[in-house]
């Protein structure tokens, strides 16, 4: 889990960490951290979706095939 550290703390696992830092922490390490209040969660910014633009289906009109008369 992605935690912001908010106090300066230390853990087993990466040492002494900072206020303002932002650490990849073992999910039970950080909601300990996040209990005691030295830690908040980071959350992920969600990903948009790319819209669909209808201007962009135009064709040449060498790449239309019209049938023929009989």
């Amino acid at each position: 889990m992605k935690v912001k550290i908010t106090e300066k703390c230390y853990t087993g696992t990466k040492g002494n960490m900072f206020a303002g830092e932002e650490h990849e922490l073992d999910d039970r390490i950080a909601e300990k951290l996040i209990v005691r209040g030295l830690a908040e969660a980071v959350k992920e910014p969600k990903k948009s979706k790319k819209k669909f633009n209808l201007s962009n289906r135009a064709v040449d009109e060498a790449d239309v095939a019209t049938p023929e008369s009989d």
